[in-house]
């Protein structure tokens, strides 16, 4: 069987193209699984406010409802911002990750000092 020249660039090219795909496939699970853990934390930090609101770690404070309510939107808009900016060929947003990483910071540590501890270590604030 004779090996042309041609036969071995086209299976080098083949090669290239399948690892490149593979590439993109891992890069783009990647990225996913960045947002999805933003997305997880948030969920998190609304189980924890509603553990809250019912009373989980004591009576809840009338006066703190209006500011958790407004750190749940401040976290809901940042993570639902990032996840409109997911673009399959482009890198997640640095800066808009930082963003809803921090707004859920700022949620989950006024519950914190509210009293409400989540049982499992948040990754964002270390509690």
């Amino acid at each position: 069987m004779k090996i042309s020249y041609l036969n071995i660039k086209h299976s080098f090219f083949a090669s290239l193209v399948t690892s490149c795909i593979l590439l993109a496939s891992c890069t783009e699970q990647k990225r996913i699984m960045k947002i999805d853990h933003v997305q997880d934390e948030y969920n998190n930090a609304v189980a924890l406010n509603e553990r809250y609101l019912h009373g989980n770690y004591g009576a809840p404070d009338p006066a703190s409802f209006k500011r958790l309510a407004q750190y749940k939107q401040d976290a809901y808009q940042a993570v639902t911002q990032l996840k409109g900016q997911f673009d399959q060929t482009k890198p997640i947003p640095k800066a808009t990750k930082t963003n809803a990483e921090q707004k859920i910071n700022i949620y989950v540590s006024y519950l914190n000092a509210l009293g409400a501890t989540s049982a499992t270590k948040n990754t964002f604030t270390g509690f």
